[in-house]
Formats: C-alpha cells, sequence, structure tokens
C-alpha cells in the first residue's frame, strides 16, 4: 500500500541522529560539572533547538568538567543494557535512538546523542546530519534526592569506526494541494480491505498539501539512511520472548476483558480530546493527559480542576530534553517534569505559537506539585508487553508511541489494524515510532482484543477523538515504547520552577543587552 499520507503523523522525535544500543555499548569517560545546588540548561535552548546544540570545546570541557567517571555500558541480551561501575551494575535505558539515560554513584544522567549538521554541496535543500553514537551532547545529571543537579559530557574510551558514521538527508516534503476526490477514492479502496474498522474523508484535509498536513500536526523526521550502523539479533533472544509471550498471556487472561478510565466505578478520570493543531506536541499532550488523569486518580474528591489541572505548555515550551513543536519524548517531558516541576494549566494555557515564560503569582498558595517515578513500562525501553502494560494501566492512563500508516489518517470507528511488527527485542534494539497519544483501557469485541486509545487530532476525528487498535500483536508498534510517570506534592514547594524562571529572566536581559 502507498505509504502518501505518512507524514501526517505528529512528532515524536526529531533530532537528525540515529544510533542503537550495539553502537553505545562498551567503556565510556564522563566529563562532569562539579554538583550543584542550582539545575542548569547545560547551554542547551529552551525548548531545545536542534540546530543549535550547545557547542563542545573540549578545551573548556577539559577545563570546567573536572570530575571523571568511568562506566561501561554491558550488553545482558534481551535488549537489556547495565551501566557497570567499580563492580556494581545499575539502570541503562536507550531514549529512542537519539540518547541515553542511566543511573550512577546515587545520581541519574541523561544526554542526546552528538550529531553534527553539514551543508549539502550537492543538493542545498537536503542538509548532511552526520551521527557520532560514540559522544553525547552536553547532558545532565542529578542526584536521585534531587538537591544537587550538574551537566556531563560522554566520550567512549575506543572511537566507532569512521565508517559506522549514519548520514542523514532530509527530504522535502510535497506541497502540492489534495484534492477531496483523491481522499474519498483512498478510502474507498481502505474499505474494501479492512473487516475490524472503517475508514472516512475528512473535509478539514480537503485541499491541503503534505507540507500544510505535516505542520498542522506536527512534524516529522525524515532520512535517506546509509545502512551502516551494526546489527545485533542475539539468538537467546528468541527463547526468552516465548516465556516472557507467556507471561504476558497469563497476566491477560487473569484480568478482566475490559477495563477503561472513562468510566472507572462511575467516573471520567480522563482530560477532554484536544486538537493540538499545528504543533508537533502529540508527546507533551499525551503525556499530561497521562499525568493530569494520574493526579485525579490520587486525588480523588479532592480534586478541583480549576486549580489542580496541570500546563501542558509549561514543559512544551521551556524543556530542554525536548524540541517544542518540533518533537520529542514522554519520558524525557516526565523526567523533566520531575527535575523541574509542574505548575497549573490556567498560569500558562496551550497554544501552538507560546515562548518560554511564566507569571509565577498566578500560582498563588496552591500547592506545588512535580513529575515522579519517570519509567518505561517493562523496565527500560524495548521491554514491554501487552500483559505488562495492562498492570499498568491500573495505575491509570499512561503514554504510548505509534507507528502510523498512511491509512490511520482516515480511521473513523471499529478496532484499528495496520501492520503488524516484531517486539523491539527481536530487532536491532529500535522501532520507528511517529506518534504518541494516550492508552486509557482495552476490551474485546466478537473475540478481538484492542486498547482503547486517546488520539490529539480533536474531538471530531475517530471515535469522538478515540481510536481502538489491536492488542497484543504488536499493531503498529503500540506496544513498544510505553512511558509511564506519576504525580506527587513537590518537597521543596515549587523551588525549582523559580530557579527555572529566575535563570530564563537572567537569560532573557542578557540578550537585551
Amino acid at each position: 500500500m502507498s505509504r502518501m499520507f505518512v507524514l501526517f503523523a505528529v512528532a515524536m522525535a526529531d533530532l537528525p541522529v540515529h544510533c542503537m544500543k550495539s553502537q553505545i555499548v562498551g567503556e565510556w569517560q564522563l566529563y562532569m560539572t562539579p554538583a550543584s545546588d542550582t539545575r542548569s540548561s547545560c547551554g542547551h535552548r529552551r525548548p531545545d533547538a536542534p540546530k543549535k546544540q550547545p557547542a563542545l570545546d573540549m578545551k573548556e570541557i577539559e577545563a570546567k568538567y573536572t570530575e571523571r567517571r568511568t562506566v561501561t555500558f554491558v550488553d545482558k541480551g534481551l535488549n537489556k543494557v547495565v551501566a557497570k561501575h567499580d563492580g556494581k551494575e545499575d539502570y541503562f535505558s536507550m531514549v529512542y535512538d537519539e540518547g541515553m539515560e542511566f543511573n550512577l554513584d546515587e545520581k541519574t544522567f541523561f544526554a542526546f546523542s552528538r550529531f553534527d549538521l553539514h551543508p549539502n554541496l550537492a543538493d542545498p535543500a537536503k542538509p548532511l546530519n552526520i551521527s557520532k553514537c560514540d559522544e553525547t551532547e552536553l547532558g545532565w545529571y542529578t542526584t536521585t534526592d534531587r538537591k544537587k543537579f550538574g551537566c556531563f559530557y560522554g566520550k567512549k574510551a575506543v572511537p566507532l569506526p569512521v565508517k559506522q558514521a549514519l548520514v542523514n538527508a532530509t527530504k522535502p516534503i510535497p506541497d502540492e494541494p489534495i484534492n477531496q476526490s483523491t481522499h474519498e477514492a483512498k478510502v474507498a479502496l481502505i474499505n474494501t480491505r479492512a473487516t475490524t474498522w472503517k475508514a472516512k474523508a475528512y473535509g478539514r484535509f480537503n485541499g491541503m498539501s503534505l507540507a500544510q498536513m505535516s505542520r498542522r500536526a506536527g512534524h516529522r523526521r525524515v532520512r535517506e539512511e546509509a545502512d551502516s550502523e551494526p546489527r545485533s539479533f542475539l539468538q537467546t533472544g528468541l527463547t526468552a520472548s516465548a516465556s516472557a509471550l507467556k507471561r504476558s498471556l497469563d497476566i491477560m487472561k487473569s484480568l478482566p476483558k475490559s477495563f477503561d478510565w472513562r468510566n472507572k466505578d462511575g467516573k471520567d478520570y480522563t482530560e477532554p480530546v484536544m486538537d493540538q493543531a499545528d504543533c508537533g506536541s502529540c508527546y507533551v499532550v499525551s503525556t499530561m493527559h497521562m499525568l493530569n488523569a494520574r493526579h485525579r486518580i490520587k486525588l480523588g474528591d479532592d480534586y478541583d480542576r480549576e486549580r489542580d489541572l496541570l500546563s501542558t505548555a509549561f514543559p512544551l515550551f521551556c524543556s530542554e530534553y525536548n524540541q517544542g513543536c518540533e518533537g520529542g519524548f514522554s519520558n524525557l517531558v516526565s523526567r523533566w517534569s520531575q527535575d523541574v516541576g509542574l505548575v497549573p494549566a490556567r498560569c500558562k494555557p496551550y497554544t501552538t505559537t507560546g515562548v518560554c515564560s511564566l507569571d509565577e503569582k498566578c500560582i498563588g498558595e496552591d500547592k506545588r506539585y512535580r513529575a515522579d517515578g519517570h519509567r518505561y513500562v517493562g523496565g527500560y525501553y524495548g521491554k514491554a508487553n501487552a500483559g505488562d502494560m495492562m498492570l499498568e494501566l491500573q495505575n491509570g492512563p499512561f503514554a504510548i508511541g505509534l507507528a502510523v500508516n498512511d491509512d490511520f489518517m482516515y480511521y473513523t470507528e471499529g478496532v484499528y489494524k495496520g501492520s503488524d511488527m516484531l517486539p523491539i527485542e527481536k530487532t536491532d534494539g529500535w522501532l520507528e515510532m511517529q506518534h504518541g497519544v494516550l492508552l486509557v483501557g482495552w476490551g474485546e469485541e466478537d473475540g478481538h482484543k484492542y486498547w482503547i486509545v486517546q488520539n490529539s487530532w480533536g474531538p471530531d476525528w475517530g471515535e469522538d477523538g478515540y481510536f481502538r487498535i489491536t492488542r497484543g500483536e504488536y499493531d503498529s508498534g503500540v506496544e513498544s515504547s510505553p512511558e509511564a510517570a506519576d504525580v506527587i506534592e513537590d518537597e521543596s514547594n515549587g523551588a525549582r520552577v523559580s530557579s527555572f524562571l529566575a535563570q530564563l529572566e537572567k537569560h532573557t536581559l542578557a540578550q537585551l543587552m
């Protein structure tokens, strides 16, 4: 089937870098700034800007990043890697194909993998992006008690061969308008083939070009790649996968046939479906709808929407861990909201053209909150399965990734069936996802198991803004990268948000002078 409309997918990732687990494993040297009471942007923009990464000046790094650590990332099979230091093993996870996070010495670290941008003399419309997977961009570390912060740079002890650098070229997005008759012809073809769901030609797409749809629903990175990264298919993973599948099936059998946070004990704990419009914010919308739902579940009858609803725009436009309307990851939204904090939605309403700003006086005497326990369901990126997801879902809705086929945009009702994909542990450690959505429940229809998922394309799309998708078969990668977090009262009473805003104001004044 044609993939004509794949660009409609909203952005889950847009840094022009592509690094695999097999390129990361090995010994690394970490250069760290001394721990400080004040958290720093570590040279990144707010939000992070793909084309304006902080300069990596080794003389400055060696002068200011005076603490050193050596850590070895060890491949344990089944897509699992651990961080090993002084004989102790600790947590490690890839962050999609764009970075890594790990724990070491009562500290937790995160950094994007390094990439360099170069002009393409042969075709200026297709800039070249070189992934340097044996280095990081400037990254962050935080003590596990959230009291000390610092920046770090990582470099592999033995550099990767130059031939393993990945060259990406950005494809231009077609800008020719697509008329309604073309949409309707495609929908007619889909409906002759689909057996469990129906498609519809939405009038709002009439006359839009692929470029316009991409801008409306977010930006997606489109690459032409040199397939030069090493592959790491582990035969030992196949037996263990069968064991994990059996465990998943056993969990699924032990739980009720249906579950839905829109009607849990007679209450709806979800936020209304929103339209993210022309901003690639799906990842932060799904994350904040997760955190808001879990916040409501935890507060119970004490929940007051006017007071307790948390802002989507604050992390969208302020987090250095994501790229604003150009994309990002749920796990990193939660991590930043854990490091910095959360603010009421009324103090930073959602918009598609905002900047990083906040009137902290708006918060007043209200309680302050932050995210906590940000995590990949299953333990690390690529470990989840349907059973683990059903268990986590009982704690509240959570964000998931989706590989969007061209027919998904036309979904209107039924149980969507896209493309079956392999579990990540049966691949080289990565599956491409483009869209972030919110998992709210599960069910079964005529023996067909499905997930219930909230989208962010408005309530006039799909089943009142929701869709159902095949459960337990990795359809469209729906079980590949589930990400969860919780909300707790901020023990610092918003001190990190205040510090963040003070730095922001100081930086803004410096730019004006």
